[in-house]
């Protein structure tokens, strides 16, 4: 992939533009519109609002809400299930951060689709693989050399 293009995609993502109105989130995640707005008032969730605006939420609060549903399903307090949200959330852009950091692309090897994340840091002979089958993905170091074939 292009650099400038990753860089400029990692930037899209990462200020997160995407908003949604509450009856979406409602939608997607059962919360009702009045649970939503109690945990806004309560500081567990944010919503960006104009004068006169309705709600609107990021994609990331709608991961959050999700998460903060399924803790409370097992029986946790909303107090303990935000604070897990969050720090699911916190992983989740770690994660989204990595990816972005190390994507070079795709490759086929061995009839495979297989992820480029790009060199290990003391060995451009190399390159590291993710190969996502049905099973999992796996991790293979691969040199350089064969992709020149």
């Amino acid at each position: 992939m292009d650099k400038e293009f990753q860089q400029k995609l990692a930037k899209i993502l990462e200020r997160n533009d995407w908003h949604l109105g509450i009856g979406d989130v409602e939608n997607a995640t059962g919360i009702s519109q009045t649970k939503l707005r109690y945990w806004e008032r309560k500081g567990y969730i944010s919503s960006l609002q104009g004068k006169g605006q309705n709600r609107k939420f990021t994609y990331s609060t709608l991961m959050k809400v999700y998460q903060m549903k399924l803790y409370l399903d097992q029986g946790y307090t909303l107090a303990v299930a935000a604070e897990k949200a969050a720090s699911k959330n916190h992983i989740m852009n770690l994660l989204k951060r990595v990816i972005f950091d190390r994507y070079e692309g795709t490759e086929t090897i061995d009839g495979q689709t297989a992820i480029n994340l790009g060199s290990p840091v003391d060995d451009p002979e190399h390159l590291i693989f993710a190969f996502v089958t049905e099973d999992g993905t796996d991790l293979k170091i691969v040199p350089t050399s064969i992709l020149k074939d």
